[in-house]
């Protein structure tokens, strides 16, 4: 048998075309078959041809959970979708709840572990010079960007995991709107199919602050260093971190809302704020 002989899928019967060959352990999966598995399956190529016949029976199954299931909350990213059938007990993470899409329909009992994990981005900021040469500033600038990804472990035949981002296109770091609707979401998806508050955010790269730079990454984004600050007409590094973010150690360290004077008050975050709810963390104004 020549390397480039058409093959035939194990499972339909069906010629499979040069591009449309799926391997699996033991044999061969067409295309066709292979848009019917879970999308969250990740075992296909250390698959058995029992093992994809076994789940497809179960996915044909899963059709009429599909056709039952009655959504009591829906909580809505930018794709996906979290479903929730309280009657039941039953969720599911998908693009749409229809029998075409055909979402995997998973007991909330099956769920192991679920958390925000949040990926800072950096890319350093650079000008050109007289001689059209790209140069780094001094201090360095930087521009952050960052992802946020629900990591949903659960206990299920088929897979063990159905991660999925809350957002397309990554948040920049001046987009502070944006930042703190998707740690709500987040927060508001974990704790319906939790049952419990949301546990911190998982932060990659090493951050500290939810869903912003690093102390000392925000000293390095553009901003001059103390000595040239005294000679420009900035502020010195101490007041400009009280009038432009929360100080790392009063975010750390304090537990409950301290009293300001006139109109504002501080919260339980470290950030000084005048309106109903906190312009950092979202919390209400004690």
């Amino acid at each position: 048998m020549g390397l480039f002989d058409k093959k035939n899928c194990d499972i339909c019967g069906e010629k499979i075309g040069l591009l449309g060959n799926r391997k699996l352990d033991d044999g061969n999966l067409c295309k066709n078959c292979a848009s019917k598995l879970s999308p969250w399956f990740e075992e296909r190529r250390h698959s058995t041809v029992e093992d994809i016949k076994r789940q497809l029976e179960y996915r044909e199954k899963n059709k009429n959970a599909v056709r039952s299931f009655s959504i009591t909350r829906e909580f809505s990213a930018d794709r996906y979708h979290v479903f929730i059938d309280d009657n039941k007990g039953l969720f599911a993470v998908a693009f749409n709840m229809s029998e075409q899409d055909n979402p995997d329909i998973v007991p909330l009992s099956a769920i192991t572990s679920c958390r925000l994990d949040i990926d800072e981005q950096r890319v350093e900021e650079e000008y050109k010079d007289r001689d059209g040469e790209s140069r780094s500033y001094v201090p360095p600038r930087y521009n952050y960007s960052y992802d946020y990804k629900i990591k949903l472990g659960v206990n299920t035949p088929w897979f063990d995991d159905m991660d999925f981002k809350l957002n397309t296109f990554s948040v920049k770091d001046h987009e502070r709107a944006k930042m703190m609707n998707y740690e709500q979401l987040a927060s508001q998806i974990i704790t319906a199919l939790t049952g419990a508050p949301a546990p911190a955010p998982v932060y990659s790269n090493g951050m500290m602050n939810q869903g912003y730079p690093q102390q000392g990454n925000m000293m390095n984004q553009g901003y001059p260093q103390q000595s040239n600050m005294m000679n420009q007409g900035y502020p010195q590094q101490g007041n400009m971190m009280n009038q432009n973010a929360p100080q790392h150690g009063t975010m750390m360290n304090h537990n409950t809302p301290q009293q300001a004077s006139g109109d504002t008050w501080v919260c339980a975050c470290g950030a000084t704020n005048t309106g109903a709810f906190c312009e950092y963390c979202g919390s209400p104004k004690p």
